[in-house]
């Protein structure tokens, strides 16, 4: 409205209108102000006698213009002032979030940790293995003939010698029952002899013949007496006995298989250990193992080895042995073998993410007046989730387990959780 009435005013040039106008319009408020109320105010800080002085001023009043603008910057300034310093409206409220209680500050870092203890530790590769019997044999007979007599159950326990089954022996027997009556005859004939050659009645000679004749009997007897042994089928050591292949009756050539016998106690086991690992394995030693489907565990000793590394393989076969008196192993099972290399009876171990290692040493942190402190150690066995400390730890230290990176020498730490 101010600028409307400059505008019509006669008195003024253009230039000097369009000056006061801008003034004015500064001073009153910009389209871009966000409040336009703070015109009036503006307004209001010049005295009216003043402003209608300044419109009705001719060309030669150039000093109530610049007095005019003078009045209208300060104005302006006060108002602006008053904005960037936040006096008209509140500045809204921070919120803040108090830490909750028990928590470390800032500057102390949390950590877990867990108390060296000495404990026994046995360094132990795995390995794939099977059962073997101690003894297996499949029986069969040395000569042919026909199974006149089956003398054993499928499945059942025998005895060493014991007899399984027996072969035709008609024509052996009578065979034998010839050999004996000439065999006693030719006895009675040298005993004459002997009688005659005492009192030079027969020759020397003579006499040999007859006793000659007796022997080979004799010997013919054993020759049979032999051949009716090998029509008997016996068990060649004790142990169990398989399923039966052959029936009562029929021919058995030599070689056919008739029942097989195994030994299962002690039982064997059969592994291989990589090449590295050999010179560890020695007779004597001390396995364990395990079987499928079978929760109890099992140890052997070591009995042999091969006396040659497999080359295709770089393994070496060795064979252990197990007690099996209650026959609850069974030949063939496989086997998860332990095999131990070194035992210790106070060991200290620390999980593989405590170590921290460096070029040359390795290093723990140790939680010491509440601070983090390396120590130099020495290691020995590393297994899957820890290592053996062989020097530079004591029991009862505290060993720092997480934020290792986060940790220089000093720093403040709180422990937070001790791990086992």
């Amino acid at each position: 409205m101010l600028s409307g009435r400059l505008r019509h005013s006669p008195n003024l040039r253009p230039c000097r209108r369009v000056t006061i106008c801008i003034y004015l319009q500064f001073a009153l408020g910009l389209p871009t102000w966000e409040k336009r109320s703070e015109a009036p105010l503006l307004v209001s800080l010049l005295p009216i006698d003043y402003l209608n002085a300044c419109f009705t001023m001719t060309k030669k009043s150039t000093r109530a213009l610049a007095l005019l603008g003078a009045a209208a910057v300060i104005a302006a300034a006060i108002l602006l002032q008053g904005r960037f310093t936040g006096q008209d409206e509140p500045a809204p409220k921070k919120e803040t979030t108090a830490a909750p209680a028990g928590a470390a500050p800032a500057d102390i870092l949390p950590v877990e940790a867990m108390i060296a203890r000495a404990a026994p530790l046995r360094d132990a590769i795995a390995v794939n293995g099977s059962t073997v019997p101690n003894e297996e044999v499949a029986i069969t007979a040395e000569v042919p003939g026909k199974i006149t007599r089956i003398l054993f159950r499928e499945g059942e326990y025998c005895k060493k010698g014991q007899v399984l089954l027996e072969l035709d022996k008609d024509e052996l027997q009578a065979e034998r029952e010839r050999l004996v009556v000439q065999r006693n005859l030719n006895g009675k004939i040298a005993e004459r002899l002997q009688a005659l050659y005492e009192k030079e009645g027969v020759s020397l000679q003579d006499y040999e013949v007859a006793a000659a004749e007796v022997e080979k009997v004799e010997a013919d007897i054993a020759l049979v007496d032999a051949q009716l042994e090998k029509r008997v089928v016996r068990a060649p050591f004790a142990g169990k006995l398989g399923l039966r292949m052959v029936s009562e009756g029929s021919y058995l050539s030599p070689g056919t298989a008739v029942v097989s016998l195994v030994s299962t106690n002690p039982i064997k086991l059969e592994f291989d250990v990589p090449e590295k690992y050999s010179t560890a394995v020695k007779p004597g030693s001390k396995i364990e193992f395990r079987l499928d489907g079978v929760e109890e565990a099992f140890t052997a000793t070591v009995q042999a080895r091969e006396p040659n590394i497999n080359a295709a393989t770089r393994t070496l076969r060795y064979k252990a042995s197990a007690p099996n008196a209650d026959g609850a192993i069974l030949p063939g099972a496989f086997a998860n073998v332990q095999v131990e290399l070194a035992s210790f009876d106070g060991a200290i171990t620390v999980p593989t993410e405590a170590i921290i290692p460096e070029i040359n040493e390795k290093k723990v942190m140790v939680a010491r007046n509440g601070a983090a402190t390396p120590v130099v150690v020495k290691t020995g066995i590393r297994r899957e989730r820890d290592i053996q400390i062989t020097e530079g730890l004591e029991p009862g230290d505290t060993v720092i387990t997480s934020g290792i990176l986060q940790l220089k020498p000093g720093t403040p730490i709180t422990i937070t959780k001790i791990n086992p």
